[in-house]
């Protein structure tokens, strides 16, 4: 009977353990699967999100947004979202209008701009007359912006289904999977619209809507990338496929966890593992379209039962095996909610530092906003960037600069105190929202205690580090749009700071909005007229002074603006360098005073040395060897026909952290010239560091020697100075024959200036180069004695 007994209760006991131990893992499996189809929904909400900031951005324009400022917004909402393949913008053509907008097209730059369809041999060519259509205008398609750009989505297929939707629901509408022509790996995805409505009229009913279609905001995504990239670190023992709205299981999956490609048909044996065996199955919105999850268990993870075996066998343990095991699925269930909270605390918080996300901030902000609309106190946003972050992170590298930004994080918490939020939005950049900014000097105080807890040096690795910081504050205000206009603001009144010398608080002003926002949209535009080829090089010849011959050429950049016509490079080149666009820039004028070399050598045209402006940041970058070495080689340029102009300042910077680069330069073959000679650092070492070709003495000095006796005598000292190390020396800014005969008689052989020749364009230059001489406007003055260098009218120098 004890037998029977304790077999008969070690059996049940394994019945009642197991099927216990099922529905423990089913459940704890069903809300893992559960919590990774959120994951994967806000995953897909934040990307689409993307596309609402691009038609916040159409509708917040004060007037048509144009093709840069369209693709400077969209890079960034590009930075950080691989899954985005491309934005673009499709606006509404009635067919009375076609002509004319492909006119604009042509204008803007589209030589071969045309509204055109797939045909059905999938040919591209002019689309057939309609009644409308939905061209791509503008794009973020690089590689392939000519089949892109035109292309009308009005089809009738797949394309014109979402327009038709979006248009009259006013939501996002997305397209069915279809197979990408670019990206990688698995390419299949789908694009989102959202339309863009006149502002003013109303757009409440389908009509209304239809009315006053102004066009559409287009995203193209790659779903594997998206998915593979929302669901990355979240571990779950399954095997998981999502489908398609209109895809049954039977079907292909839009993607799965397997290793086998997603854009095969999926095997008998997995359809059948679907179908019969346990799994779970939601529902992930993608715009108006729904994606199905499965997620299929792997086998053990249910099917084995080690602790009912063991009951089994050790019927006599009975108590002790259910407590143990009922022990063990507690702290599973508890291991699984903390796992819940922590995905839920890293969905809301930076990361690195702890602090609250851009996300968070923007949600607390808006309700401060609301708060404030409605009476209550009204609070004020500090927008913070660390100066000279990144040559800290070069310079000390990235651990250092990561212990930092938690360093700052700490000090801007203990600063903002509890009712205040701080966020960290990314790099560098951190930002506070003051709660109760209402009583007066209360956004001014809390500033200065910011700004002076982070010029407290800090301690890294035993290694003292100092750093400062430019904040931009906005308060609320009457009137304001929303919230994004408070941080905007923020924004501008940061770039006032930047701009004012950095390490400094910058209130937001409206009077220096205009002024703010002007320079941001030239910097951008410089940056599209760099990559769209609007910029020019001009060259102005240097000479001998006694025969006139032309000794060289300097490349001097100019930029022709469509709208605002010639500006100057003391407005432009300050902004690329603040920019950092000044890279590209030189990088661009280097390529092309060899291109034109190329030229002038094919013509048969003996083109003496070009020379080139080279930057203080160019010189910082590691990248600047490969690439004078690549322009040299595409152009077939040999390396003694271009001369590398540095001002005193780079070389003495130089001397302390690069000088490598200076060296290898000079290493290739290339001259090098120090310019502005005479106006820079009063330590001449960098001489010795550096044997330089030639010196030229700057036109600042030039301009006044013929007038003032110092002047005279600095100008005679550099030319004595160049003899002595045997280097050439060039007088700039020579601007009338006394300039010209005072340096010939302190035996300066060579110059350029007005006097000679203003810089020309580069087929005046080819005109100058064939004559080989210039001939200065006046001819020089004779001395009046030959000992002792009389300058007519002005002085006597001896």
């Amino acid at each position: 009977m004890i037998a029977v007994l304790g077999t008969a209760l070690s059996v049940a006991g394994w019945f009642i353990v197991s099927g216990l131990e099922d529905r423990t893992s089913a459940a704890e499996f069903n809300l893992r699967a559960n919590n990774m189809a959120v994951a994967l929904q806000n995953g897909v909400n934040q990307y689409l999100a993307n596309m609402s900031a691009l038609r916040a951005f159409f509708e917040s324009a004060p007037a048509a947004v144009g093709e840069r400022e369209f693709l400077a917004f969209s890079d960034r909402l590009l930075r950080n979202n691989p899954a985005i393949l491309s934005l673009s913008w499709v606006p509404f053509i009635p067919n009375e209008e076609r002509a004319a907008h492909e006119q604009a097209g042509r204008r803007e730059g589209g030589d071969d701009y045309r509204i055109r369809s797939v045909s059905e041999d999938g040919t591209l060519g002019p689309s057939p007359a309609a009644a409308d259509y939905f061209p791509v205008y503008y794009t973020t398609e690089k590689i392939r912006t000519d089949l892109v750009r035109g292309l009308n989505l009005a089809d009738g297929g797949i394309r014109q289904q979402p327009l038709e939707k979006a248009r009259d629901s006013g939501l996002l509408a997305a397209s069915q999977e279809f197979t990408l022509q670019s990206g990688t790996g698995d390419r299949i995805g789908f694009f989102v619209v959202l339309p863009i409505y006149k502002r003013g009229p109303p757009h409440d009913t389908v009509e209304e809507r239809r009315r006053n279609l102004v066009g559409f905001v287009q995203g193209v995504f790659q779903t594997d990338t998206m998915i593979a990239a929302t669901l990355r670190g979240i571990q779950i023992p399954a095997d998981y496929y999502v489908f398609s709205s209109e895809a049954r299981w039977s079907t292909r999956p839009i993607y799965t966890s397997l290793l086998k490609p997603s854009g095969e048909p999926l095997a008998a044996s997995w359809r059948a593992k679907i179908d019969t065996a346990f799994h779970w199955s939601g529902k992930v919105a993608v715009a108006d379209r729904r994606w199905e999850m499965i997620a299929v268990p792997e086998q053990r993870s249910i099917l084995v039962h080690p602790k009912a075996w063991m009951l089994l066998t050790a019927g006599l343990c009975l108590t002790g095996v259910i407590f143990a095991f009922m022990r063990r699925a507690y702290q599973h269930t508890r291991k699984l909610a903390e796992a819940n909270d922590t995905i839920s605390e890293l969905a809301r918080t930076d990361p690195l530092t702890a602090l609250a996300n851009r996300r968070v901030f923007q949600d607390r902000m808006a309700a401060a906003f609301e708060k404030a609309k409605c009476g209550g106190e009204p609070f004020a946003v500090f927008y913070i960037d660390l100066d000279h972050f990144k040559d800290f992170n070069d310079l000390m590298g990235h651990p250092a600069g990561d212990a930092l930004l938690v360093q700052v994080s700490k000090r801007l918490l203990a600063e903002a105190g509890d009712a205040d939020c701080v966020a960290r939005f990314g790099g560098d950049e951190f930002a506070i929202l003051q709660s109760n900014a209402g009583a007066e000097g209360a956004s001014e105080a809390l500033a200065e205690k910011i700004v002076a807890a982070l010029n407290e040096t800090s301690m890294l690795d035993g290694h003292a580090a100092r750093i400062s910081a430019s904040i931009g504050v906005s308060r609320y205000a009457e009137g304001l749009d929303g919230p994004e206009a408070v941080l905007m603001q923020a924004d501008l009144a940061l770039y006032r700071a930047k701009d004012a010398g950095r390490n400094r608080v910058c209130f937001h002003d409206k009077a220096f909005d205009q002024v703010a926002c002007d320079r941001v949209i030239l910097g951008r535009e410089l940056m599209a007229a760099i990559e769209s080829g609007g910029l020019a090089l001009h060259y102005q010849p240097q000479v001998d002074i006694e025969s006139g011959r032309i000794v060289g050429l300097e490349a001097l950049v100019r930029w022709n603006h469509i709208q605002r016509g010639p500006i100057s490079p003391a407005l432009f080149i300050p902004i690329a360098e603040k920019t950092g666009s000044i890279v590209d820039l030189g990088k661009w004028v280097f390529d092309e005073a060899c291109r034109q070399t190329r030229v002038w050598q094919d013509e048969g045209i003996d083109a003496p040395t070009v020379a080139v402006n080279v930057s203080a940041i160019q010189c910082k970058r590691p990248e600047l060897e490969q690439e004078i070495v690549a322009s040299l080689t595409r152009w077939k340029i040999a390396p003694g026909r271009i001369e590398l102009e540095l001002t005193e300042s780079v070389l003495m910077e130089a001397t302390q952290h690069h000088r490598d680069i200076i060296a290898r330069l000079r290493a290739l073959g290339l001259r090098l010239a120090i310019d502005d000679f005479g106006t820079g650092y009063s330590s001449l070492n960098y001489l010795t560091n550096f044997p330089v070709d030639r010196i030229k003495i700057a036109q600042e000095l030039i301009f006044k020697c013929t007038m003032e006796i110092r002047y005279a005598a600095v100008v005679r000292a550099a030319i004595h100075l160049a003899e002595e190390l045997d280097t050439e020396v060039l007088a700039e800014g020579v601007e009338n024959a006394e300039h010209a005969r005072f340096l010939s008689s302190a035996g300066c052989k060579f110059a350029q200036g007005y006097f000679f020749s203003r810089p020309v364009d580069a087929a005046q230059a080819t005109t100058l180069l064939r004559e080989r001489f210039i001939r200065p406007r006046a001819p020089l003055p004779t001395p009046k004695d030959s000992g002792g260098g009389l300058i007519p009218g002005r002085l006597r120098v001896v």
